[in-house]
């Protein structure tokens, strides 16, 4: 079975840096897969595709609008026909479910949170399958976007490859490092964190030189993020480190790791920092609210997020051993839920379902 999976853009996301473990997947169940990207934004992504030694395609080289889009699509389309298109983000599903019309070639499609655009869900029905990233994007296909539980399949888009040894678990002698990973746009939440960090050395003087904060990311608010760092004066406890090339070696410097979203799907960052051993302060969003189990793995944010915060990090300066017990914790969960013999899988079914339901093969 021949796929084009047609992603967005190469740009620095959690989608976009999971296509290599998806392509191998899919090959290991006798797929071949062409990587073809509308435009190239950031490129962040690009590295992991070749260190994967997986080739791909940028149409443009520059944001184009999306009949321009389709109309290059539809060429490569000419040259090399897939039996599907398998799309991933909203950009690139609304180019492929016109294409697919276009040249008669069905439509898988990616759902990577649990939000959705009009067009997206005027359109939803051109894609003969919905893929879903996580437990509640699932529920959000079928519950607001009215797809039938038969169209929708489920698959994590994590995998547990390496357990990550931990520096040290904080025992409360030095200061605390709190830390995230993620674009610097609104979803994130990251303007609530800084907030909350603010009102957390309000309410504990005696924390300041105990609390060391960094966000690892780039995005359109880091200029807004960086003033209002600025404006409250924590420039001592807050860094936006920028782009992050070695992930594992930023994950082994924290303590803690923080993800105040208000939207995910799968969230890749928060999976990968509890595969590194630590415990998980979340917002309870996408997989977050099923991987963040309050008093065992990490602290889940109910109600006010900046409320929740300031409580958590107090919580982990009055009991510094909950560091080493809810990332233990954390580590075991995710090694044990997200293996590879469950993402393949995952990706069997899919595959079997396409050739069967779709394809009829």
């Amino acid at each position: 079975m021949k796929i084009h999976y047609l992603v967005t853009s190469l740009e620095n996301g959690g989608a976009e840096f999971a296509i290599p473990s998806i392509v191998q997947s899919l090959e290991r169940h006798g797929c071949t897969v062409e990587v073809i990207a509308c435009e190239p934004r950031d490129m962040k992504a690009a590295p992991k595709l070749d260190a994967a030694h997986i080739p791909y395609t940028v149409m443009f080289d520059r944001r184009h609008n999306f009949i321009d889009y389709t109309k290059a699509y539809l060429k490569i389309i000419k040259k090399s026909r897939p039996d599907i298109i398998w799309t991933s983000l909203s950009g690139a599903t609304i180019v492929g479910q016109f294409a697919g019309v276009m040249a008669n070639i069905p439509v898988v499609s990616w759902k990577h949170s649990a939000a959705v655009r009009i067009y997206t869900q005027i359109f939803r029905k051109l894609s003969k399958l919905w893929i879903a990233d996580s437990a509640v994007v699932e529920e959000f296909l079928n519950k607001r976007m009215k797809i039938p539980r038969s169209n929708i399949l489920s698959w994590p888009l994590y995998f547990c490859s390496d357990i990550l040894p931990v520096r040290s678990y904080w025992d409360g002698t030095r200061p605390l490092h709190l830390g995230s990973m993620g674009r610097l746009k609104e979803q994130k939440n990251y303007s609530v964190l800084i907030d909350a960090i603010y009102k957390f050395l309000q309410k504990n003087p005696d924390f300041k030189r105990r609390l060391k904060v960094s966000i690892s990311g780039t995005g359109p608010l880091q200029p807004m993020l960086q003033e209002k760092i600025n404006r409250l004066s924590l420039q001592d406890n807050f860094t936006l480190m920028g782009y992050v090339e070695d992930t594992e070696a930023y994950l082994s410097s924290l303590d803690v790791y923080i993800q105040p979203s208000t939207f995910e799907g799968m969230c890749l960052a928060a999976h990968e920092a509890m595969a590194a051993g630590l415990p998980v302060i979340a917002s309870p969003v996408g997989e977050l609210a099923y991987s963040v189990i309050n008093g065992q793995t990490g602290f889940l944010l109910s109600g006010n997020i900046e409320e929740g915060i300031v409580e958590s990090l107090e919580s982990i300066f009055q009991k510094p051993y909950l560091v080493k017990q809810y990332g233990q914790n954390a580590q075991k969960f995710v090694a044990e839920k997200f293996s590879l013999k469950k993402f393949d899988a995952a990706s069997l079914r899919i595959v079997t379902k396409i050739k069967k339901e779709i394809l009829k093969i």
